[in-house]
């Protein structure tokens, strides 16, 4: 395999599938990431629970940028609940409120670098792939910035649902945001929640985790306990299959689409609508947009077992 370089657009903090991504990252000797940047609600926040997950690795030489809070486009609509914010080495009921163990410097704190940093990377490095594991308000913002430096750029994203027509987080949280990048980008690749949904950590698995004895599995095993204790949801692992796909492709089977977001609607904004020829049993699609419409799980994890 050869050496795959990753810059990572995260919302770490919300669920426990950012920071394994990012653990499984940094556990391949084939992928280097060259920063990471994070997006939606409180960001600075998320970027010092980042830089505290780089530090358990001793990687604190990677880069951390803080993006956009806010969507493009603010509706007078009910916005998504807040984050869980539940942070990964903190315990308690008020864990959110207390600091982490690393911080960011007060200069990054004031101000939003990432979209600047996600463009001169894709400029000095134009075989990057980027991870969008969250809504993808910088990367449109970057679309938006310097349209021809982002177009040909490698994007793989968690994000939409392509065989259900309920809209999934990642896009209802910037519906505009989606639509720009799924618009202007000629090299996406989108894992949506028809496939992600499979990638679930039964108990049997972590409890195989947690007897591993390892600091960095500890470490992010007591994330998993605040998370599963706030929530009661399972621990699924969407955004993991993004760098499992640059692992081992045969992970997912894609299907070339043409695929707009839903900006309008009661019931149907933020989902993925599908504009090829439904009249033609297999319609000729231009656009390179791919999509994932099988997962197979048993090669899912079997990546997590060698690199996780």
């Amino acid at each position: 395999m050869e050496n795959i370089k990753i810059l990572i657009d995260t919302d770490l903090g919300d669920d426990v599938d950012d920071a394994a991504a990012v653990m499984l990252a940094l556990g391949c000797p084939a992928l280097t990431v060259l920063g990471i940047t994070t997006v939606y609600k409180d960001t600075c926040r998320r970027g010092e629970m980042v830089k505290d997950l780089l530090a358990q690795w001793g990687r604190e030489d990677i880069p951390v940028h803080i993006g956009r809070g806010s969507a493009l486009l603010e509706t007078e609509d009910k916005e998504p609940e807040k984050p869980i914010q539940y942070g990964l080495l903190e315990t308690g009921d008020s864990a959110a409120d207390k600091p982490v163990q690393h911080g960011l410097p007060e200069k990054e704190k004031c101000g939003e670098t990432a979209v600047d940093f996600i463009l001169d990377t894709v400029r000095k490095n134009p075989d990057v792939v980027i991870l969008g594991m969250g809504c993808m308000t910088n990367l449109a913002l970057a679309f938006l910035k310097d349209a021809e430096s982002m177009r040909q750029v490698r994007i793989v994203a968690m994000g939409g649902a392509f065989f259900n027509t309920a809209p999934e987080w990642n896009i209802i949280c910037d519906p505009e945001a989606a639509s720009v990048v799924v618009e202007q980008s000629e090299n996406l690749v989108m894992m949506g929640l028809d496939v992600t949904k499979f990638l679930k950590a039964d108990q049997e698995r972590l409890c195989r985790w947690r007897n591993r004895k390892s600091r960095t599995m500890d470490y992010y095993l007591k994330g998993v306990d605040i998370f599963r204790e706030k929530t009661g949801f399972p621990v699924t692992l969407h955004d993991v299959l993004l760098v499992a796909y640059l692992i081992d492709p045969e992970v997912v089977g894609l299907k070339q689409g043409h695929f707009s977001v839903e900006l309008a609607g009661r019931l149907t904004r933020g989902t993925m609508v599908d504009r090829s020829n439904y009249y033609e049993i297999d319609p000729q699609i231009e656009k390179n947009f791919r999509f994932a419409q099988t997962v197979d799980v048993k090669r899912f994890w079997d990546v997590m077992e060698q690199y996780f």
